[in-house]
């Protein structure tokens, strides 16, 4: 026989609802917590721990925008020549394109690339359909001098036969057309010398701009973090190398 509640007395156990909602406010706070756990860890711990600057080499850049990390490489080189891929024609600014010694390229999402030139212009969706992988993704491609080194960017001399497997994997990376071109994004830019062109793979939480940044610099043999969503672990690891 079911026994039946005192009159007056309140069940104390916790709605459904509540529980639910006490649930989903736990994984939203641990989920970003394992997330910056995770890349904390794994950007402590080094992989290709031996590396170190070549005497003679081609000297390559790890660059930031503070957010962003990209790989600033001489504009052309007996082992490429990259305003072949990404002719300087596509920039605004095309008059002063033999002067520029640099190329600096970036990798991400397509959406958040073109549309988010500045942090005001983020948008909740934009946010969200980068982070899901649902996007394509875009490679930015900049010409200028050299970098300056500082804070913000930093020397890596490699050899010969380990920037020819960085040039092939940034090759991978881009999207070609039937004549080996880039395909360019016509119209969109940040600046004069700057252009966006098609490329392959989807930009995720554990695949970001500076993942792939790390996976060019370990593809040729440099020290990296083994995992680096943000662009702090790659200059931590790199940062003492740097000056050898």
């Amino acid at each position: 026989m079911l026994k039946q509640r005192p009159s007056g007395a309140y069940d104390t156990r916790p709605s459904l609802a509540r529980r639910l909602v006490w649930t989903v406010s736990g994984v939203l706070i641990l989920v970003p917590l394992l997330y910056l756990a995770a890349a904390v860890i794994l950007g402590a711990i080094p992989l290709n721990r031996d590396w170190r600057h070549a005497d003679d080499g081609v000297t390559v850049w790890l660059t930031t925008n503070g957010v962003h990390a990209g790989l600033a490489m001489p504009a052309r080189h007996a082992l490429m020549d990259w305003t072949a891929l990404f002719p300087p024609v596509h920039n605004a600014r095309r008059n002063d394109a033999d002067a520029d010694e640099y190329v600096t390229i970036g990798w991400g999402d397509r959406t958040f690339f073109l549309d988010v030139p500045q942090w005001s212009d983020l948008k909740l969706a934009i946010a969200l359909n980068a982070i899901g992988g649902r996007d394509a993704a875009a490679m930015h491609v900049e010409y200028g001098p050299a970098p300056t080194r500082d804070a913000t960017a930093i020397p890596l001399t490699v050899t010969p036969e380990a920037y020819a497997r960085l040039v092939a994997f940034v090759r991978r990376s881009v999207t070609v057309n039937g004549n080996g071109s880039a395909v360019w994004i016509p119209g969109r830019h940040y600046d004069v010398n700057d252009a966006f062109y098609e490329a392959s793979g989807r930009y995720s939480l554990f695949v970001t701009c500076n993942q792939w940044t790390r996976d060019a610099l370990a593809e040729s043999g440099v020290r990296v973090p083994a995992w680096s969503p943000f662009d702090k672990a790659l200059f931590w690891q790199l940062r003492g190398e740097a000056g050898r």
